[in-house]
């Protein structure tokens, strides 16, 4: 089962060439944005778990990733047609606020870096600046990523249930995608041998468009974000994988975005 930043959570299986989906969630559904193409709604079994059916038969095929960028391409243009209500959330309350948000039972002294984090951030690449001045809105997600896709057979589709959409700059969707579909990482320390080690990107190279400064510090505010995520899917409120990716990046000196280029 996978858990959206929202607590959305799913799963899904086949059973005799019947594919199905699962949905719960801790507060509110999930956004019905593409559930009427692909699926059947089956209704709550039991109360508080719903239910959708594939009006296709086919195996399912989840939680895959590298997905290929034209899957990117096709989430976008899906996205595209869809007109959120509310700016993100970092836009409106501060990216320091992010921590809490997206772990809501997250350890004080992790907040703590994380607000220093955000304040080296702001120091060396001006992120929250420059993203406030943006004036290209699209339609977003935190989850912005392969785990919201999935095929049945040969037949691409999206989730019926979705996180809710936000507007953000139009930057954070490429640089959300890159992350959640590629990266990989921290590493813990004793399972690196060497510093190129600590991050994995699938051989990802990306064109010189991204590479600046704003683009890097965006990068490493969302990849903190990422692991926050991940953190709050395990329930681990020290979030040792967060304080090890500060550590690397605010007083190491590394910078994985780099070596995309």
């Amino acid at each position: 089962m996978y858990r959206f930043t929202s607590g959305l959570k799913y799963s899904g299986a086949t059973e005799k060439a019947i594919s199905y989906l699962v949905f719960q969630s801790e507060n509110e559904i999930g956004q019905k944005y593409f559930h009427k193409e692909n699926w059947k709604y089956e209704g709550e079994r039991p109360k508080g778990t719903r239910v959708y059916t594939s009006k296709f038969y086919g195996r399912i095929e989840l939680f895959k990733k590298p997905l290929s960028e034209n899957r990117a391409k096709q989430l976008f243009e899906a996205l595209d047609t869809i007109s959120p209500e509310e700016k993100h959330p970092a836009l409106v309350n501060g990216f320091k606020n992010e921590a809490k948000r997206l772990f809501n039972s997250i350890d004080q002294n992790v907040i703590n870096s994380y607000y220093k984090f955000i304040d080296f951030l702001n120091e060396e690449y001006q992120i929250e600046n420059l993203s406030q001045k943006e004036t290209s809105f699209k339609s977003y997600s935190d989850d912005i990523g392969p785990f919201l896709m999935g095929k049945i057979g040969d037949r691409e589709f999206l989730l019926p249930e979705f996180p809710k959409l936000y507007f953000a700059p139009s930057i954070w969707r490429s640089v959300t995608w890159f992350i959640n579909n590629y990266l990989a990482g921290p590493y813990p320390e004793d399972k690196v041998s060497s510093d190129s080690e600590y991050f994995h990107w699938n051989k990802l190279k990306l064109p010189q468009t991204f590479n600046n400064s704003y683009c890097e510090g965006l990068a490493y505010f969302l990849i903190a974000n990422f692991i926050i995520i991940y953190e709050a899917f395990s329930d681990r409120v020290s979030c040792d994988s967060l304080k090890l990716y500060i550590d690397l990046v605010k007083n190491r000196g590394h910078r994985p975005w780099q070596k995309l280029f």
